[in-house]
């Protein structure tokens, strides 16, 4: 990875600022890290941000538990000789920065937060803690301490979260209504790529059994499908058995002549055993099942024509078992920050030009795409809403994201007013600090 990586690209810097490490911040307490003439932020403020982010590192969608060894941050990543910790701390860095200008900019502006910004904002840290600290703040602040921050701090992060909003909304319109027609475009079609894609699994889903280790098949309504045209269970007395939902049980007997219990195979579905964290627990595929899947691979892959998107659909219909290609008929909408299941479908999509196709392994298996022109005003379109308006808020995401980049880009031009003092910055990395996965 290049050092260059580092400066503040548009599609990295949006996914960071406010989707995935919410970097909010710049209080007077603790040492002086850095400054914009009156604005300050503080080492404590900057470790912080520094928790977060290794928080976020720390979770199943990125490194996992191995991001809590120092070993790892010791490792080096890049060819320039640059470790984990001296990659994310300089990225955690660059992201202070953003915020410090933001505060600066908004000071200059002279504009103030409402107070019903605060009032939220003290609301939420009330809930904290209530919950996480039994009703103490000081409890509260032996929970922050670990991250270098305590109550005072994690306030003044908040704040300038929500200024940072502030800032961008007065600048750009709540709903982006000021943004040119012609910036929303162009960050469209420089941001996204969309793809489609024939997908075949290397693994089998591990199903429920029964207590001959058969799969168990089940009725929509969740009872079990019984193949009725089979023969009733009866015990030694002659009596009809039934099962815990009162419904007779019917058996058939294998080849071997051994009793089996007769389920509806054609009209009931199996039922995915989950692990703890709730997925789906997966056998992976070996030997010749593994090599038949590969195979067929190559033999779609062969049948793949540039640039012929009608033959790719004819591919896709008949071949791929991802359900979401009935589900989004357009195709998948993607950034390169797109927190996908399989992140090397994504970095191969970025390589391809529109017409091309790659084939992609992952952990969930085979992967042959396609990449898509993006359609005209693509994120308008009901279809395609998943892509572009937040699930869970309802928020339209892709004007969040193009308002938090026009605002990041403007606020670089005062990147060379800032002063760091390099010995206090020193005290602080990746390495030494805990991961924050909630505050």
């Amino acid at each position: 990875m290049k050092k260059s990586y580092l400066k503040r690209s548009m599609a990295f810097l949006l996914a960071l600022l406010m989707s995935v490490f919410c970097f909010v911040g710049c209080s007077s307490m603790g040492k002086t890290m850095m400054k914009l003439e009156d604005a300050k932020l503080s080492v404590n403020m900057f470790q912080l941000f520094l928790s977060r982010t290794k928080g976020t590192l720390a979770s199943s969608y990125s490194y996992g538990s191995k991001a809590l060894k120092d070993s790892f941050w010791d490792t080096v990543m890049s060819t320039d000789g640059a470790t984990y910790n001296r990659y994310y701390t300089d990225l955690v860095l660059n992201n202070a920065k953003t915020y410090l200008e933001a505060l600066y900019v908004f000071d200059q502006k002279g504009l103030e937060l409402p107070d019903s910004y605060i009032e939220e904002i003290d609301t939420k840290l009330e809930q904290l803690i209530e919950q996480d600290a039994n009703g103490s703040k000081a409890e509260l602040n032996e929970l922050l301490a670990e991250f270098g921050a305590n109550y005072k701090i994690l306030r003044e992060a908040y704040i300038l979260e929500a200024k940072f909003r502030y800032l961008a909304d007065h600048m750009y319109g709540a709903d982006g209504s000021l943004i040119a027609e012609n910036l929303i475009e162009d960050y469209y079609q420089s941001t996204y790529a969309r793809f489609k894609q024939v997908f075949l699994y290397t693994y089998d889903f591990v199903y429920e059994t029964d207590e001959y280790g058969e799969d168990i098949y089940y009725t929509d309504g969740g009872r079990i499908a019984y193949d009725t045209t089979a023969n009733k269970r009866t015990d030694n007395d002659g009596k009809v058995v039934h099962d815990a939902n009162g419904d007779v049980i019917y058996i058939t007997r294998n080849e071997k002549g051994e009793t089996r219990i007769a389920y509806d195979t054609k009209n009931g579905t199996r039922k995915h055993k989950n692990a703890e964290d709730g997925s789906a627990l997966v056998s992976d595929l070996t030997g010749e099942r593994l090599q038949e899947v590969i195979d067929q691979a190559n033999l779609i892959n062969e049948k793949v024509k540039e640039g012929d998107f009608a033959a790719f659909e004819e591919l896709v219909a008949q071949y791929s078992l991802d359900e979401g290609m009935k589900k989004y008929p357009n195709g998948y909408y993607l950034t390169a920050q797109t927190e996908y299941d399989s992140p090397e479908v994504v970095e191969k999509l970025f390589e391809l030009e529109v017409g091309q196709s790659a084939t992609v392994k992952s952990d969930y298996g085979i992967h042959i795409i396609m990449r898509y022109e993006l359609e005209e005003e693509g994120y308008t379109l009901s279809e395609n809403e998943d892509f572009f308006i937040s699930t869970t808020t309802g928020g339209y995401v892709f004007m969040n994201d193009l308002k938090n980049y026009l605002l990041t880009e403007y606020l670089a031009t005062f990147e060379s007013m800032i002063v760091i003092d390099e010995a206090v910055l020193a005290e602080a990395d990746m390495k030494s600090i805990g991961a924050n996965f909630y505050y």
